[in-house]
């Protein structure tokens, strides 16, 4: 199991370590090992970049997961999510001296993909994802790679998602006789599978860098700076600082535009229930709270501001999640769970 667990800091790091792919405790990534029958994944709740040889990842029966999503019955009336949650949970492997922590809430989908598993919140990716003209941009962009690719609507982390995705990819196989390794979620993100760790990294590279160049946005959102105070920490980030200049940030601004469920879990719940802990004044946000959690909130309202900023930009329409969807965000146990560690 060890060289899986390398190939999975291998790809955590590679992901984790730029704001621009992940920002906070989003995205995660796994790797299939013992014949694709056991998998490891980031844990819930954790950032990328704490993944290391003894911390912050889980190992679970894949197939035990995979089995459930292939033969689950959805005639009968019962709480699938619920039920979704027990099966990835009770598939969880304990592994000597380490912590036994809860998998990702994207378990499920995780389980029914390739090798390894790349998921990122990227800000790039998310120009199309949270645009309605998205998908069509994607089909101009990549139509011609040879990679496949699909785009998948917005539907709700978990059960439904990993249902929808499973589906989706054996639509695409039947229709083109290949895999597509290359996966858009509408307001959620981007996911590369494959069966190649330097090809997965590669193909998602080129996937960010291809939207970027098309937009012709400047490589710099890894700018997310922080500036430490007596407290805590201000923004130093220079998207930040500008927009707040010009505009007012606050409940009501991120409540009227909800791109994707990163900002409802990281944001819009902290100046809900904890407005202490980022405060808005004129140009300066302040964050009352240790550096890790200051960096969540900073990195992603950072990249909730560049992603709207882009879209508008191009000329493009914002699509925002539902009231329906953005309440079971809310209300989702998994998300608590994820708030909570990140607290």
């Amino acid at each position: 199991m060890r060289d899986s667990v390398l190939d999975l800091i291998n790809i955590s790091q590679y992901a984790g370590d730029r704001a621009d792919y992940t920002q906070g405790g989003g995205g995660n990534t796994s790797v299939k090992f013992d014949g694709g029958s056991k998998m490891l994944i980031k844990a819930s709740g954790y950032r990328l970049v704490d993944i290391d040889e003894r911390t912050a990842f889980v190992a679970v029966d894949r197939n035990k997961i995979k089995s459930y999503y292939e033969s689950v019955d959805l005639s009968q009336k019962k709480d699938y999510e619920k039920e979704s949650a027990e099966v990835s949970r009770d598939s969880v492997i304990a592994i000597s001296g380490m912590e036994t922590l809860r998998p990702s809430v994207e378990v499920g989908f995780h389980a029914i993909l390739k090798k390894y598993v790349v998921h990122t919140h990227s800000v790039y990716a998310n120009i199309l994802a949270c645009a309605e003209e998205g998908e069509k941009l994607a089909e101009k962009l990549f139509s011609d790679k040879d990679f496949g690719f699909i785009f998948l609507p917005y539907i709700n982390p978990g059960f439904e998602l990993t249902l929808a995705m499973k589906k989706k990819i054996e639509d695409y196989i039947e229709k083109t006789g290949k895999y597509p390794e290359v996966i858009f979620m509408k307001n959620h993100g981007l996911v590369v599978t494959g069966d190649y760790i330097d090809r997965v990294k590669s193909i998602n590279t080129e996937v960010n860098e291809t939207i970027r160049e098309f937009f012709g946005l400047e490589d710099n959102f890894r700018e997310v700076k922080l500036g430490a105070v007596e407290g805590g920490f201000v923004s130093e980030t220079p998207l930040v600082r500008a927009f707040a200049e010009k505009n007012k940030i606050d409940k009501e601004m991120l409540d009227k535009t909800p791109l994707y469920p990163d900002q409802l879990v990281y944001l819009n719940n902290v100046l809900a229930h904890s407005p202490n802990t980022m405060v808005v004044s004129g140009a300066e946000v302040r964050y009352n709270a240790d550096i890790k959690k200051a960096t969540t909130l900073e990195e992603t309202l950072a990249a909730y501001l560049y992603v709207v900023t882009a879209i508008k930009a191009a000329n493009l329409k914002v699509a925002t999640m539902n009231e329906k969807e953005v309440d079971f965000i809310n209300n989702w146990e998994a998300e608590k769970y994820r708030r909570s560690v990140n607290a």
